[in-house]
């Protein structure tokens, strides 16, 4: 029962996809988007029973499905053969249950909000391949499966962004997006083959097994360190990209040009966390590693505070959250890069409840707005034409205030609790870039705070800066777009009591004891529980509780009082002007890129044009070769007299000249 509910965990969407991509176009929208949530729905319940199965009946032994034989190849003089099958452990519950559990909720939400769009059918179909994909990428148990996940929802991050590819912009974002990822997938690619090579395997069990085995053979761990280095920075690259952090973050922030429900499923709650989750899986391989999880920690931190400085000023409402992502998936590689595995896949699945929450909230907005501007309008995205809409919206703001609050880490809240395991970790390191770490993720988080109340104050309080007929047109959203705000936000206050901190409730850390076990944890981590740091914990725990609720209520405080953004912009432009114009244009790292990288490889691509395609090839190889071939038939049709007289001439002469070359050779 349990293996054929898990092999039906990710068939189910493949399913959904087939029937939409087909038939989708004859069905109607709310057939299309009902098709795809029953089958999205379904694999969730099929989750469901297999993480029963696992946690009652399975006593912490994996559940395997029906493994097929893929193919055999031979590989640096070795033998690989590679399975077709899925692996469900301790991780994996976490993954499909946020992957199917969220992506049920959105697909629902998305039958209202993309009930009138003449693609509705590419869309389901787009967004039940995604599921799919993902799905193959948590679940597969080996690399190779891993990657063709990896793949395939870059695929569809891709189609989705795009998904308006009419307007040129949204099509550009999309291979944006699709461009820059394959950057760090070349990185992915040669670190499975370093794998390969050493290990012989790309099983993930496997992989795990002989590097715990290596980590106690001291001679050839130090002999072949640059192995285990070079493997695991290059698998850091491709999460880099894949989970957007520094310096290929660039594609996250243009991806929110396509519809706000993938933003929310992709480009928040599932994809761009497939890095973090890939390390994780791979903790035991990046054990073996001398320097490379410190550096994933910087990376994260500098990431976290990066991002978070753009989204003080940004107006677009989905940009503001968009760098809110890249900024706390940097807080999940600050825990991965400091050992503290277990809050990393912590705040991914508390970060997917808020954050899925305030995307879907702020399309809630844009959808009701829209009637006014009309659709596609970059106006109803726009925070300084919005204001009092909790009059118009109460669900969305309320649920939306509750996003707001636990991405800002106010108690009670889930981010609350995630956020701060991690700020912890780094106060506890044992690593000498433990405590700047530490540094960074406070700045950021106070950061969070405050932009997360500056976007909730301008978004439903004080009053509305728009058009009057928008205000006119502006109502709360159906049904099925407020109730998953509804779940989500229930589960952005009940996510986080899965693991209580042991100083708040000794014992009451189900969730790290849960994952205990999963995680191969670098020499220089350490469990919260090893040694007594209670007074460590409290004044960490006061100190992010008073940032967090300071910066929010001074935020919230400042922006919901009428004219509060144009003071704000006046000040910054008269006292800060530089470092505002700075951070408004996010630091000008596209504009360096184009500059740097861009242009330098479009100009050397125009060239190879110029000089190797059309004149090597084109005129040499092609126009040339048939001018010879011209000149020769020519030659020869001269020779073509007719006269029968001139043949036997030439013949003759053609013989007597085979005859002398015989004679004197």
């Amino acid at each position: 029962m349990a293996k054929l509910a898990l092999t039906l965990v990710p068939l189910l969407p493949l399913l959904g996809f087939v029937i939409n991509a087909f038939w989708g176009k004859k069905l109607t929208p709310k057939a299309s988007g009902t098709l795809a949530s029953l089958s999205i729905g379904a694999a969730f319940v099929c989750a469901l029973i297999v993480t029963g199965h696992y946690v009652w009946y399975a006593n912490g032994v994996a559940v395997e499905s029906y493994n097929v034989s893929w193919f055999t190849s031979q590989l640096f003089g070795k033998e690989f053969d590679v399975n077709l099958g899925l692996r469900f452990d301790h991780l994996s519950v976490v993954m499909a249950l946020v992957i199917t559990g969220v992506g049920t909720l959105i697909h629902i939400y998305s039958v209202g909000y993309m009930a009138h769009d003449k693609g509705y059918w590419r869309y389901f179909a787009y967004l039940n391949l995604f599921c799919f994909a993902m799905l193959c990428l948590a679940l597969g148990d080996n690399l190779v499966l891993l990657f063709l996940g990896w793949e395939g929802v870059g695929l569809c991050s891709y189609l989705l962004i795009g998904f308006w590819y009419e307007d040129e912009e949204k099509a550009k974002a999309g291979k944006k997006a699709f461009v820059v990822n394959r950057i760090g997938d070349l990185g992915f690619l040669v670190g499975m083959m370093l794998l390969a090579w050493h290990f012989g395997t790309l099983d993930t069990a496997e992989l795990t097994k002989s590097a715990g085995e290596l980590a106690k053979n001291t001679a050839e761990l130090t002999q072949n360190q640059w192995v285990f280095n070079a493997a695991c920075i290059s698998l850091f690259v491709g999460a880099v990209g894949k989970s957007a952090q520094i310096p290929l973050y660039v594609w996250l922030p243009d991806a929110m040009a396509g519809p706000t429900p993938v933003s929310a499923l992709i480009h928040a709650a599932t994809m761009v966390t497939a890095g973090v989750y890939m390390v994780c899986r791979l903790s035991a391989v990046y054990a073996l590693s001398t320097w490379v999880l410190p550096a994933i920690a910087v990376v994260g931190a500098a990431t976290a505070i990066f991002a978070a400085s753009i989204g003080l000023v940004q107006r677009d409402i989905k940009k503001v959250l968009a760098y809110s992502t890249v900024s706390q998936l940097g807080y999940m590689f600050m825990a991965v890069g400091l050992g503290a595995y277990t809050f990393a896949v912590f705040h991914l699945m508390t970060h997917a409840f808020f954050k899925a929450l305030l995307f879907l909230g702020s399309g809630s907005v844009i959808h009701s707005l829209e009637h006014g501007y009309g659709h596609g309008n970059p106006d109803s995205q726009d925070l300084r034409l919005m204001g009092g809409l909790k009059e118009k919206m109460p669900v969305t703001c309320w649920t939306m205030v509750i996003g707001g609050l636990a991405l800002s880490g106010v108690p009670i809240f889930a981010g609350f609790f995630s956020k701060d395991e991690i700020i912890l970790s780094a106060w506890l390191s044992e690593l000498g870039v433990g405590k700047p770490v530490w540094i960074l993720g406070i700045g950021a988080a106070a950061m969070t705070a405050f932009y997360t109340a500056r976007l909730i104050a301008l978004t439903f309080f004080g009053k509305f800066r728009g058009p009057h007929h928008v205000w006119e047109h502006a109502h709360e959203s159906p049904r099925t777009m407020t109730v998953p705000l509804v779940i989500l936000a229930i589960m952005s206050v009940v996510g986080g009591l899965v693991n209580i901190p042991h100083n708040l409730a000794h014992g009451a850390d189900n969730f790290a004891q849960f994952l205990s076990g999963t995680f191969t944890t670098p020499s220089f981590a350490q469990s919260h529980g090893e040694h007594d740091h209670t007074s460590a914990e409290w004044g960490n725990m006061l100190f992010s509780v008073v940032i967090a609720i300071g910066m929010f209520y001074a935020g919230f405080k400042y922006y919901s009082r009428d004219g509060a953004l144009s003071r704000a912009d006046a000040k910054a432009s008269a006292g800060l002007k530089p470092v505002f114009t700075t951070l408004l244009n996010k630091y000008y790292v596209d504009e360096l890129y184009e500059k740097v990288i861009v242009r330098p490889i479009r100009i050397g691509a125009q060239l190879f044009f110029v000089f190797i395609d059309m004149l090597l090839i084109d005129l040499v190889f092609v126009n040339g070769s048939a001018f010879v071939m011209g000149a020769l038939s020519h030659l020869m049709r001269r020779v073509q007299t007719g006269v029968v007289s001139f043949y036997l001439y030439t013949f003759s002469i053609g013989a007597v000249i085979l005859l002398l070359v015989l004679l004197l050779w």
